[in-house]
């Protein structure tokens, strides 16, 4: 009765959203951590679902984004005390010029979601006006997410270098860090609200034009529309969110480093995303929580087999759910509306023909 009268995506939403509410209420605090992780890498996904579920351009350097809202924070934190350990050990004894906006949190807060944006804006404006795209796209942003992840472990004097950095408070307000199960809520009640933009944007007319991209380029190009300018639009927005997300992990997880903003972070994204269902609005959630819940349950119970085992189930999915998890009960529950209405269709036309003959009779 409920699906029938939200339709499947809101339904599957709004027990989800309850589900994530009650968590911390029965679990232990270790689980409701790492669940808060979990929502970050939802929100995360949000952002990839945009660009490759719904525009078709695969991007497998997306984590660059979530780095940089996540490096932007943490040093915003690392600074408040003065010069930190990791720039006075190479004899830094001022805060570098470029560095001294991170020292107001607020204001790192927005350059954390500028930056990202603007740096995706700007890709996208020299690869999209260059009508780069498909595999080409892919190797582009492939090969930024490593140059990026060199750059982190090079500049070391200014961002902790391969160790990362550690002992990063949780969100603080008033001086004083946030308990977990208060912060845990923030990031829920951020997601939901990413979650009902990304549901806003993807059924307007500017996602209508996106998908229809992601279709048939050249017949959008035809009827007078410049591909383009909705790409770059949306991969900055897209990238966006991956800041925001790393934004929020930095306080969740107390530790940022360049793994998470290269090709291993970027590589599970796309994991996500795919056992989930791409081009969907619940495949994001669904992908990350089966594939990191059956992770961290899998590594617990057989320590040295649990890669091997969670590899051979993702190879089971991807060849027979090819559209992911949600996206073949999505895909089954429209077949079925479909049948019911065919099927509903032809017993008016039988009773009409009955009534007919009846008449004539």
């Amino acid at each position: 009765m409920l699906l029938k009268r939200l339709g499947i995506n809101e339904t599957f939403a709004a027990l989800a959203l309850v589900f994530l509410a009650v968590f911390p209420m029965f679990a232990s605090e270790f689980r409701v951590e790492l669940m808060g992780k979990f929502i970050v890498f939802i929100l995360f996904a949000f952002s990839l679902n945009l660009i490759w579920g719904y525009t078709g351009l695969l991007s497998l350097g997306h984590a660059v984004f979530f780095g940089l809202g996540g490096y932007v924070l943490a040093l915003s934190y690392s600074l408040q005390d003065g010069v930190p350990s990791f720039m006075a050990r190479f004899n830094i004894e001022e805060i570098p010029l470029l560095m001294r906006p991170l020292l107001s949190t607020p204001l790192a807060l927005l350059l954390g979601l500028l930056i990202p944006a603007l740096l995706a804006g700007l890709i996208g404006y020299f690869v999209f006006k260059s009508r780069v795209s498909g595999v080409y796209f892919s190797i582009i942003t492939l090969a930024l997410a490593k140059l990026f992840e060199m750059l982190i472990v090079n500049m070391q004097a200014y961002t902790g270098g391969f160790n990362g950095l550690m002992g990063l408070p949780r969100f603080p307000v008033g001086g004083e860090p946030m308990d977990l199960v208060p912060y845990y809520y923030l990031v829920l009640a951020v997601t939901a609200a990413a979650f009902l933009f990304t549901r806003w944007l993807t059924h307007s007319h500017f996602g209508k034009v996106i998908k229809s991209i992601r279709e048939d380029e050249s017949r959008i190009r035809f009827l007078s529309y410049n591909p383009a300018n909705y790409k770059i639009f949306v991969f900055a927005v897209s990238g966006l969110l991956a800041g925001l997300a790393g934004m929020l992990y930095v306080p969740m997880n107390g530790f940022i480093s360049p793994q998470d903003s290269g090709i291993a972070m970027s590589t599970s994204l796309v994991i996500w995303l795919a056992i989930g269902g791409r081009g969907t609005l619940m495949g994001p959630i669904v992908g990350v929580l089966i594939v990191n819940w059956l992770s961290n349950l899998l590594s617990e119970q057989y320590p040295t087999l649990w890669q091997l085992i969670l590899g051979g189930v993702m190879v089971l999915i991807v060849l027979y759910l090819p559209g992911g998890i949600y996206g073949a009960v999505e895909s089954w529950w429209k077949d079925r509306g479909l049948r019911k209405k065919y099927a509903a269709k032809e017993d008016q036309e039988g009773e009409a023909v009955l009534y007919k003959e009846s008449e004539v009779l």
